[in-house]
């Protein structure tokens, strides 16, 4: 049986972002266990302002296609955002209002927060698990609070805090275990 398809979406659109350090390490972690990854990463995907979602467009651009398709076969979703004013980014909320529910429904959904300070973004975390809640998706209580990422991560997502593998490994574990126990489970039960 073929491991499950995880959808990472990196959601600063900053130049010089940190956070995508995280994004890229997450990727190489899970391919490196056998995972199917895809990394959306919002700073390449020219996303318009949103007016409609995606199936009530005419004709949606490129990237929310490309997007939706990515989403739409994940079996699992990270979430991946800086703390700024004590939330998420926006450009992840326009992001996940230009799709239906439908499209995170039943589906895991992880909270990453990264912040250059001690704490790691509690409160963009406790966001992220409302907006997964909102999704219709499968929250995952446990949320990967990422401190002082510039000496936990390199530019090329090589971790260089070795000590923080012990929270990456917690996080993932809850996260991949849910992801595993929910594959091709999605729409088997009604009443």
């Amino acid at each position: 049986m073929s491991k499950a398809q995880i959808a990472i979406i990196s959601a600063s659109t900053r130049k010089h972002r940190l956070s995508h350090r995280v994004s890229l390490h997450l990727k190489q972690h899970l391919s490196g266990i056998g995972y199917q990854t895809s990394l959306v990463d919002l700073n390449e995907f020219k996303i318009p302002l949103f007016e409609e979602t995606i199936d009530k467009l005419d004709e949606p651009n490129d990237g929310l296609n490309e997007i939706n398709k990515i989403i739409s076969q994940a079996d699992a979703i990270i979430f991946i955002s800086p703390e700024y004013n004590g939330s998420y980014t926006s450009a992840l909320k326009n992001l996940v209002d230009h799709y239906p529910k439908s499209v995170f429904h039943r589906k895991p959904i992880g909270a990453v927060s990264v912040t250059t300070g001690a704490l790691g973004g509690m409160r963009c975390a406790m966001q992220l698990h409302d907006l997964s809640t909102a999704l219709y998706g499968l929250t995952l209580p446990q949320a990967l609070l990422v401190p002082q990422v510039h000496k936990k991560f390199d530019i090329d997502g090589t971790l260089i805090d070795e000590t923080f593998i012990k929270n990456i490994e917690l996080f993932l574990n809850d996260f991949l275990w849910l992801t595993d126990l929910t594959v091709g489970q999605r729409n088997s039960f009604t009443l």
